[in-house]
């Protein structure tokens, strides 16, 4: 502990400062090294951070923080430094990783002090996990990108679709004022009904793409047995669906982030997980209604996928949007895969407060 000084305009003398208390409860992981790389001290953050006990830290090198790929470098890099040594800020655009005790590896910012004791020369490290921030950078930039694609794709199906239908109209209500045959007027009548009518159906079908009607129509469990049922038409996915009534359980907001990540995860299934079946359980578990999609697919690693901004699709936002749209209704999605074991998305969602006996 510091002994007690005076304040800076010479009055009543300040309260000693215990500078390992603030070492201690400092938010960031601090870890100090020392020239050949041991690690020295740590902080109870930094030991959280890594999934280390502090006792396995100290004595370690600091290459076992770092990725595999990078290790041969690293000893290269930190003689460098100690031959520079200046301090590092955080925040210098570097993309640097660091690697928990479980082989994870998850974004860090990395500030840089270095300092001289008589024991030596030694640096201070403060690591900052930024997941968080990345996830919330990813989900940005994937939300522009989706709602980009979902314009392009209005107007190509407008331009494409119902603009054509509209001019074709127009052609043919020219040929019916030009028509003085009754029978010819009847019969243009008749294609012009059903050009119509196809035009009309045309806008339905881009407007549900926006929001389903289906949900309001017939309810949740319908709107999503007709949506497994017309998009796994003809694609040779085995598909078992298991739907409890659980609509009277849920806002409408919920009840539309369950249908997005039902499609959201059946796409991936269908676009990447080369299975050869699948399952969709939606029912009522205690306070929390719950929504499981599996597969017996290739899998894949789900911690790589959401630091590498992975499933990202067009017209969809993947694993980053559908974690988004859980949180944005108090909801919880867990995503479980190993490589050549198929995957299994678990979404929980709080009970509407007034729909227990929906």
């Amino acid at each position: 502990m510091t002994e007690g000084r005076k304040n800076g305009n010479g009055g009543e003398e300040l309260p000693p400062v215990s500078y390992q208390a603030v070492f201690r409860a400092a938010p960031d992981g601090i870890i100090i090294v020392d020239r050949s790389g041991t690690i020295r001290e740590a902080n109870p953050q930094a030991a959280r951070l890594f999934g280390y006990a502090r006792e396995e830290l100290l004595g370690s090198k600091v290459e076992k923080l770092v990725p595999p790929s990078y290790r041969e470098r690293h000893p290269q890099q930190r003689a460098h430094y100690h031959e520079n040594p200046e301090e590092r800020p955080m925040g210098i655009g570097l993309q640097l990783r660091g690697v928990r005790k479980d082989g994870r590896q998850m974004p860090v910012e990395v500030c840089l002090s270095p300092f001289q004791t008589d024991e030596g020369e030694f640096v201070i490290a403060v690591v900052r996990d930024i997941s968080e921030r990345d996830r919330l950078r990813r989900l940005g930039a994937g939300t522009l990108q989706a709602v980009e694609e979902e314009r392009r794709r209005i107007a190509r199906e407008l331009h494409d679709d119902t603009a054509q239908r509209l001019a074709a109209l127009l052609v043919r209500l020219g040929v019916l004022r030009r028509t003085a045959d009754p029978l010819a007027r009847e019969e243009l009548l008749v294609q012009l009904h059903e050009q119509l009518a196809e035009a009309v159906e045309g806008v339905r079908q881009i407007s549900r793409g926006l929001r389903p009607p289906a949900l309001e129509d017939v309810g949740l469990e319908t709107a999503i047995r007709s949506y497994l049922r017309s998009f796994l038409d003809g694609v040779g996915l085995e598909m078992a669906v298991e739907v409890e009534p659980v609509a009277g359980l849920l806002s409408l907001d919920a009840q539309l982030m369950v249908y997005r990540v039902i499609q959201e995860a059946v796409s991936n299934v269908v676009r990447h997980a080369r299975a050869g079946s699948a399952r969709v359980q939606v029912k009522r578990t205690g306070p929390e209604v719950e929504v499981i999609i599996s597969d017996d697919g290739r899998g894949f690693d789900p911690e790589d996928a959401f630091l590498e901004g992975a499933f990202l699709e067009k017209g969809g936002l993947g694993l980053v949007g559908m974690d988004e749209r859980a949180r944005l209704v108090g909801g919880a999605l867990t995503v479980r895969s190993v490589p050549g074991e198929g995957t299994r998305i678990h979404l929980r969602i709080p009970i509407e407060k007034g729909g227990e006996g929906g």
